[in-house]
């Protein structure tokens, strides 16, 4: 793959966490953050190197796991509920949005600050995996309802999975599914806890939590 792909690809990554910000349908989240993963399950390819077992794998457990598992679980989890929507949250739509755009160009500026060893796959890589790993972030503490912040988990997980792929070639095989592992364990014990919270509470915005007492 040449480096033009690849830059393309970081930029829709980048460009599907910001849509991110500014959906309030829950199924609409799902599904951007479902093809950010789908994109991301092929920049391991675009990186150089040839086509080997260890970028197969990681591939493949990214397609399965996080393309297509966690996303119909999440999907479920959306019909259980009879929720649709999530509350603009405390900041709004378009608050998000700027401070997302703020949030990118932040992320460009400590990437030009940073010294590496060796000259990353791309220019982009960096300041993508910044971008994602904060809007994630942004996400997690902008949203009240319970299934959009394990979205933004995730999402903050796929910053960390493209900031990895500087160490790629380095990162033994069985360290990455044990990321794996986690991310999945994570996820089931995420949906186990929002379905307490809709039984106890018949809600699933996180913000009513402040109100509980003993």
């Amino acid at each position: 793959m040449t480096p033009l792909w690849l830059d393309m690809a970081l930029a829709v990554i980048v460009i599907l966490a910001i849509c991110l910000l500014g959906t309030s349908r829950l199924g609409s989240i799902i599904q951007l953050f479902a093809f950010q993963s789908f994109i991301l399950a092929f920049v391991p390819f675009m990186i150089g190197g040839g086509i080997g077992p260890h970028k197969i794998v990681i591939a493949g457990g990214t397609l399965l796991i996080k393309v297509i598992f966690i996303p119909a679980m999440l999907l479920w989890a959306v019909r259980h509920v009879s929720i649709r929507r999530d509350s603009p949250g405390i900041l709004g739509v378009s608050a998000s949005l700027l401070l997302g755009g703020c949030l990118v160009g932040l992320s460009f500026f400590l990437s030009s600050r940073l010294i590496f060893p060796g000259n990353p796959f791309s220019d982009l890589l960096i300041p993508s995996a910044f971008s994602t790993l904060f809007i994630g972030f942004l996400v997690i503490i902008s949203r009240t309802k319970a299934i959009t912040q394990v979205v933004g988990y995730l999402v903050m997980e796929n910053g960390i999975f493209l900031f990895a792929l500087l160490l790629f070639e380095t990162t033994p095989l069985l360290v990455e599914l044990g990321i794996f592992l986690d991310i999945f364990v994570g996820v089931f014990v995420m949906g186990i806890i929002m379905n307490h919270i809709q039984n106890e509470f018949d809600h699933m915005d996180t913000s009513q939590l402040i109100s509980l007492k003993e």
